[in-house]
């Protein structure tokens, strides 16, 4: 019986699979958490490629301004944005006036003198549900064209 035992300890053939076995439960959740990691990075790519196309549309599609102020009205970007960013995010679309750096109505005017300057604002808001390691992660992308 002392000779079997002996051999027995000797003998180091399952060694690696044992090893792995008591691996292999940590390398399963840190794949997992490696591919959750990589489809919230991709989903947070795409709402910033969203507000960069919003925006390429904004600068290049010229529209007719409204005949009474003259200002061109840019209800359209926020269905573009809805579409490329997908339909559960949210988009808002904001544009404003500012004058000598002081914020205003959109529609306003400046006071003679002043250095007026017009902007739109794409900003998409998601959520990212993790399907293995990360919950619910609130992700959100933004950005501002100065348009006169």
């Amino acid at each position: 019986m002392r000779r079997v035992l002996s051999l027995l300890a000797l003998d180091k053939r399952g060694t690696a699979l044992i090893e792995f076995g008591f691996l292999a439960p940590f390398l399963a959740l840190l794949t997992l958490g490696v591919i959750d990691l990589s489809r919230g990075l991709a989903a947070r790519f795409q709402l910033q490629q969203a507000v960069s196309l919003s925006l390429e549309l904004v600068q290049s599609q010229p529209r007719t301004a409204d005949k009474e102020t003259g200002l061109v009205d840019y209800g359209f970007v926020e269905a573009q944005a809805q579409a490329a960013a997908g339909e559960d995010a949210v988009v808002d679309v904001h544009t404003w006036l500012e004058c000598d750096g002081d914020e205003k109505k959109y529609d306003e005017s400046c006071a003679p003198g002043e250095d007026s300057a017009r902007y739109v604002r794409v900003l998409i808001s998601k959520n990212f549900n993790g399907d293995f390691y990360y919950p619910t992660i609130p992700m959100s992308a933004r950005g501002v064209l100065r348009i006169q």
